[in-house]
């Protein structure tokens, strides 16, 4: 590996997309799209994009792109109704990579029966080891489990895959965990 050592005089005259570790592009700069009520737009993604769903998504089939080593997608729900409702009830929103998923890649979803979160249910944990398979990232909508408000997922590009890593909040009454899952 070669490294990069940067003198005081280097400082501010390095263009930010040249400079690469081993995971990629240092602080990619991202750039944000709302995303509203309604099917997720665009449907294919947009490398070193942060999309921010304000809205309760319905039935959509989102195309992670091929992209780059480097390339990073966020996805997160951010709402000022603590208990907003990320996909809607029984409505199913996937995340398609061609390239399929690294096999360091994993969801979370801590749990709580109650919007305010209140005690702990559960905690799931869903990791990606059987890469030969899983091009999907799938999210089913309830309305009394979510996802939900505060869900956020990164999409970060290796050398030959798409890595997904996310954290899955409820939303409602929180009688159901939140349904997430590779395929």
């Amino acid at each position: 590996m070669n490294d990069l050592i940067l003198k005081s005089a280097d400082v501010g005259t390095l263009d930010s997309a040249v400079i690469k570790s081993p995971l990629g592009i240092i602080a990619p700069t991202l750039a944000k799209v709302a995303v509203g009520a309604g099917a997720f737009a665009p449907l294919t993604m947009v490398a070193n994009t942060h999309y921010l769903v304000t809205g309760t998504l319905t039935a959509s089939n989102c195309v992670i792109p091929e992209g780059t080593a480097g390339d990073v997608i966020v996805v997160e729900m951010v709402s000022t109704t603590v208990d907003a409702l990320m996909v809607a009830n029984t409505a199913v929103v996937k995340f398609t990579s061609a390239l399929k998923f690294d096999v360091n890649s994993c969801v979370r979803w801590p749990a709580s029966p109650a919007s305010n979160g209140g005690a702990l249910l559960t905690f799931g944990w869903d990791a990606d080891v059987s890469v030969a398979a899983d091009d999907d990232l799938i999210l089913t909508g309830a309305t009394a489990g979510g996802p939900g408000n505060g869900t956020k997922i990164v999409f970060s590009r290796g050398e030959s895959q798409w890595r997904a890593d996310g954290y899955f909040y409820g939303a409602g009454a929180m009688t159901a965990v939140p349904n997430v899952a590779f395929g």
